[in-house]
């Protein structure tokens, strides 16, 4: 596998089911970041490491019929996956290919309106990311980055299996080049790839007992697991006693748990 191959977490059925259900968790967010680009009917936009899904909707419905939406992702069967959810929703002015979101392959500034979200957090090389967001846009372009930082994410009262846990997957992470922390580095990320007028909005979330999000952690490992095992940073013994102690610990109501820290960061491209 090359570097430009990796995504952190996978692309497994589990993940692909995870994603789906990411987007309607995180569908009023999207929307409030896309409220704030002002998208002009009959732009072109691109949703850049769309998944199976992404914002292809949110952005179909705002540049409408005359506009047109590219959908762009690495994966095979995640990009299979957009184009039957585009077919089914009758997204007309919506297209899905597959590319690398660091090196596209498409035309120089050629959209009106670029987006990616939870992409920098999960691949190796993340300024290359955000340096083929600003090279896609046209001139007064504008372009958003919904990005998470890992450093808030805990469960109160502590546990020491989270720990653990969060010791094995940033170590993992490491190895493969991707960093967990690129949330609060995304502005001047921006910056450095030409963007000007850079603003940003922070979020963080309490994840109550019965939240779809109060386990994300154990999602993530569970998707690492395989990898992790074989590659040395943790028995799979171990990695049983660690999951199933965690487990018992957000089952109990009383534990909070803090979510990552988003930030939103939008900008635009300087008019010539």
């Amino acid at each position: 596998m090359t570097q430009s191959d990796v995504y952190l977490l996978g692309r497994s059925e589990a993940e692909r089911a995870r994603l789906l259900k990411q987007v309607h968790e995180l569908a009023g967010e999207a929307r409030w970041l896309l409220d704030q680009l002002h998208v002009r009917p009959g732009a072109r936009a691109i949703d850049l490491g769309c998944g199976p899904q992404g914002v292809l909707d949110l952005l179909s419905e705002r540049v409408g019929p005359n506009g047109s939406v590219v959908g762009l992702e690495q994966s095979d069967v995640f990009a299979a996956a957009a184009r039957k959810f585009a077919a089914e929703q009758r997204l007309a002015n919506v297209e899905v290919v597959q590319g690398d979101a660091k090196s596209t392959g498409l035309p120089r500034a050629s959209f009106d309106v670029v987006f990616a979200r939870l992409v920098l957090v999960n691949v190796p090389e993340p300024q290359r990311v955000a340096d083929e967001m600003a090279a896609l846009l046209r001139p007064g372009g504008v372009v958003a980055s919904y990005e998470a930082d890992f450093l808030p994410h805990l469960c109160d009262p502590p546990s020491a299996a989270w720990n653990r846990l969060f010791e094995i997957f940033q170590a993992f992470s490491a190895a493969k080049g991707v960093d967990l922390f690129v949330g609060r580095k995304t502005h001047r990320m921006l910056r450095h790839a030409g963007i000007v007028d850079v603003q940003v909005n922070s979020l963080v979330h309490v994840y109550p007992h019965g939240h779809n999000r109060r386990t994300i952690f154990l999602d993530f490992i569970q998707n690492i697991r395989a990898e992790a095992i074989a590659e040395g940073f943790v028995t799979e013994a171990e990695l049983d006693d660690l999951l199933a102690a965690l487990r018992r610990h957000l089952d109990d109501p009383k534990t909070l748990v803090l979510s990552h820290l988003f930030f939103q960061a939008w900008g635009r491209k300087p008019a010539r």
